[in-house]
């Protein structure tokens, strides 16, 4: 059947111009959304290498990692900043930046940084320091088998803190609520490994 006449008269409304600004507009989107990936697999690679590092008392190869993960989180704040609509890709490797940060500093300079020293967002600042927990219970035990309970011991207290204030923030959010959990079971695994070691040792 033959097309309404409104059609018919009306051919080209959108021109071809448009199109390819729109088509442009896409292709730039997805380029830098294939570049923030791309950087977020070398940030998480590096941050671990951070912790890893430190782990070996090797704060030297620490100190050149942690230059490189700095390079990798401004690259990625950049294209964030340029488009907001991205910031969910590079949630997870904030939060990688953010545990590195913390076990470096805590490990090397007892003390927490707050999330406004490392420009980052709360979310990913909460959902770093808890993952912190994981790694500080894996040194924990390290340093246990080297019969440093000590070192054990002060981990915990930390760890208390934290899960403490994390239960005061009384959030909502799903994932950051199972975190919470999370935090709370390593602190009761750690307070048994803390009981077997010292049992074992009287």
């Amino acid at each position: 059947c033959a097309l309404p006449i409104f059609y018919s008269q009306n051919k080209g409304m959108i021109e071809k111009e448009y199109i390819e600004n729109l088509k442009e507009k896409f292709r730039e989107f997805e380029d830098k959304k294939d570049k923030i990936i791309e950087l977020g697999v070398k940030l998480n690679r590096t941050s671990k290498s951070i912790i890893y590092s430190v782990i070996r008392g090797d704060i030297k190869s620490a100190n050149e990692y942690m230059v490189e993960m700095n390079k990798y989180k401004e690259e990625i704040d950049k294209i964030v900043r340029e488009e907001p609509r991205l910031y969910n890709n590079a949630q997870i490797s904030y939060q990688e930046y953010v545990e590195a940060k913390i076990f470096y500093n805590f490990m090397l300079n007892n003390r927490i940084p707050k999330n406004d020293e490392l420009k980052v967002d709360e979310y990913s600042y909460v959902m770093g320091l808890m993952d912190f927990v994981g790694e500080l219970y894996r040194k924990s035990i390290e340093e246990m088998l080297k019969n440093d309970v000590e070192f054990a011991l002060r981990a915990r207290e930390i760890i208390y803190e934290i899960y403490k204030n994390m239960l005061y923030m009384e959030f909502k959010n799903y994932d950051i609520r199972r975190k919470v959990d999370y935090v709370g079971d390593i602190y009761n695994l750690l307070t048994d490994k803390i009981f077997i070691r010292k049992v074992a040792r009287e």
